[in-house]
């Protein structure tokens, strides 16, 4: 099973019909209330304004966004009324990017709703828009049906790095009610048979209608990626929040990296906390092919060792910002402390039989009697057979971090703190395409080692606000201490 960050976008270039439905959308005007940050626009941090010729598109001055020290991702937007409309309807969201060391990715997103149930959610994650570079039009298309009432529409930075957004607009695109060629109807055929057989959530949808919309969706179509929204629209309709299309060139470097890939593979940090406790933290792993998940596995083993040496009381395992990605090496690597076995499984309540779990045996992760990550060292071996951990969870703990996160529920000697997961604690299943795109599809449910069903967000033994990742002065650390100390005490 596997997880991902990305959803697919297609554009084009539209000339705007709302006029000023998004209200600044040329980021001109400041709060009048408090002469900073930009009105009209939210964010958890204080939007700045760049008054430079060379960091604005057009005007006197653009948005500077940039990811805060120990974030992850930063974000704006606004909420934008929809007109009622008793049909099917098509928008497009079109800006303006500069960005300056982009580690991940940069981009406009958007979110539909109906009243406060969102319906489709859009991050621009598979345009790579990443690294630096100079001004370039960027738009973000979607789907919008007769029950959506809002837009949610911002610009977001996934990882550190500095971006800057300029001239934004909203768009309505007539839909084309052209042929669809033989190719692309079997195609989408395809698609649609393998969310409708598979998906875990498949007898929630009104398969008819969601059929008829996909195909007036895609009417006119003349290429592959010009389904991939239509493909999106219908995995929205599953309502997992998890399932999703990776395009074919995502899909590629998720396997067939370029060479050298793995010195740009985020690894696991670690040290030794107050000379007594062994603190790691772990990263999302959005890789799929064996070079660097290997490596990702390795890596960590050999950091285990290395603190190790310094005989820690206890452990200290950071997820607040484990993201997801591919869960097999984040079990491989940190195996020693989870211990062998079986420590979790996926499950479909539907299903009468139960399979085999997932393990870490030996160097070795996998489910069942197949191994998916295999580490190349030796593995290592804790004096003690199951150490005292103290697990750190968070609302950025997605997906295979929370893998991880029920891998080591109901392991002696661990406790949880934190706040609640993302609640993405389901399992993705992939489902190649002709073209190379991949369909990632919730097939079944997170279960700890002793079978207790998960699925939702996962709730930490002891409830802490978030604090500073940095080991210092950071309350959910702190409570993780207290905790390994009265262990020690016993």
């Amino acid at each position: 099973m596997k997880s991902f960050l990305f959803i697919y976008l297609f554009s084009v270039l539209l000339s705007p019909i709302f006029g000023q439905s998004i209200l600044n959308a040329d980021f001109e005007a400041t709060d009048p209330t408090t002469g900073t940050g930009l009105q009209n626009w939210q964010s958890k941090m204080v939007l700045k304004t760049a008054h430079d010729e060379n960091i604005r598109h057009a005007g006197r001055s653009s948005i500077q966004l940039q990811t805060p020290e120990g974030e992850q991702f930063v974000s704006f937007y606004q909420m934008v009324a929809l007109p009622p409309s008793s049909s099917l309807r098509k928008f497009s969201v079109t800006g303006f990017l500069k960005r300056d060391s982009i580690e991940q990715f940069a981009g406009i997103w958007v979110r539909v709703l109906a009243g406060d149930k969102s319906l489709f959610f859009n991050n621009m994650g598979d345009r790579a828009l990443n690294g630096t570079a100079d001004w370039i039009e960027i738009s973000n298309d979607f789907f919008v049906d007769e029950t959506a009432t809002k837009l949610q529409i911002g610009g977001l930075i996934v990882g550190k790095g500095t971006a800057w957004f300029d001239d934004f607009s909203l768009s309505e695109i007539p839909l084309n009610q052209g042929p669809l060629p033989d190719t692309l109807h079997s195609y989408l055929t395809a698609a649609i048979d393998i969310i409708q057989k598979n998906a875990l959530r498949r007898d929630s949808v009104a398969w008819p209608k969601v059929i008829d919309r996909a195909f007036l969706m895609a009417s006119g179509a003349n290429n592959y990626g010009a389904c991939y929204p239509i493909i999106t629209y219908v995995l929205n309709a599953l309502g997992d929040h998890h399932s999703f299309l990776m395009p074919a060139s995502m899909s590629k470097s998720w396997s067939a990296p370029e060479p050298d890939a793995v010195q740009d593979l985020p690894l696991t940090s670690g040290k030794i906390l107050d000379g007594k406790y062994g603190y790691l933290q772990m990263p999302s792993v959005g890789v799929g092919d064996e070079a660097r998940t290997t490596y990702f596995a390795d890596q960590l083993q050999n950091l285990l060792e290395n603190l190790d040496r310094s005989k820690p009381e206890g452990w200290i395992l950071d997820l607040r910002q484990n993201q997801g990605g591919n869960c097999w090496p984040m079990l491989a690597g940190i195996g020693p402390l989870l211990g062998e076995g079986v420590c979790g499984f996926f499950l479909d309540p539907s299903q009468k039989a139960s399979p085999e779990g997932w393990f870490y045996r030996k160097g070795k992760s996998g489910e069942g009697k197949s191994t998916t990550t295999k580490i190349t060292r030796k593995p290592y071996k804790f004096q003690q057979k199951f150490p005292p951990v103290a697990v750190l969870t968070g609302p950025n703990t997605a997906s295979s971090g929370e893998v991880v996160t029920v891998a080591f529920r109901k392991r002696p000697n661990t406790r949880s703190f934190g706040e609640p997961t993302a609640g993405l604690s389901t399992a993705n299943q992939d489902y190649p395409l002709r073209d190379g795109a991949m369909i990632l599809l919730t097939v079944s449910i997170y279960a700890d080692r002793e079978r207790t069903l998960y699925g939702a967000k996962i709730i930490p033994d002891e409830q802490i606000l978030a604090g500073v990742e940095d080991g210092q002065n950071d309350p959910v650390i702190e409570a993780a201490k207290r905790w390994l100390d009265q262990v020690m005490k016993k």
